[in-house]
């Protein structure tokens, strides 16, 4: 009588593993595509931010009572009064920073106001148009400008960001 040979059992479709090796592979494009939706909706969160820090500029913009002389008699700056526009652009867009350097003129029947730029910041432009005078009630446009980075790499590039908006006066 002949006996079963006895060795090492083979069983087939051993998967011993195979579900680590497949977590492994499919992992890292699970991570990329979580990371890479997070820094997006950021980065539209930012977007939108931006662009409710420009409405509240140019609102504030066309309200604003005049330019006054500041340090140097060539040197017009808004008066904040009643609020400055920079406060305007951070009180309503609190998650970006804004450079918060005073708007400031050559003359006082300029039509731009500007802030010396910082990197990083949101930068503010108020344009008046002519012939009027920024400082006066009149139909005036603010732009704003950001360079912003994603929070995540490879998103981690420097996207730049601008909004406009322009706040008309109603004429009696």
């Amino acid at each position: 009588m002949m006996r079963p040979r006895r060795g090492p059992k083979h069983r087939r479709g051993d998967e011993t593993g195979a579900t680590l090796v497949e977590f492994a592979l499919v992992a890292p494009l699970v991570f990329l595509i979580i990371f890479g939706l997070i820094s997006g909706c950021y980065l539209a969160f930012q977007n939108a931010s931006l662009h409710d820090g420009a409405t509240a500029g140019s609102r504030m913009a066309s309200i604003e009572s005049n330019l006054v002389v500041q340090d140097a008699p060539t040197v017009y700056c808004e008066s904040d009064s009643p609020m400055s526009i920079e406060k305007a652009v951070s009180d309503a867009a609190p998650l970006v920073p804004v450079n918060m350097a005073p708007l400031c003129a050559t003359s006082q029947t300029a039509t731009q106001l500007t802030q010396t730029p910082v990197n990083g910041d949101v930068n503010i432009t108020v344009t008046c148009p002519p012939p009027g005078t920024c400082g006066a009630p009149t139909s005036t446009t603010v732009s704003l400008t950001y360079s912003a980075t994603g929070i995540v790499a490879p998103f981690g590039l420097s996207y730049n960001m601008t909004a406009t908006s322009q706040d008309p006066v109603l004429t009696p």
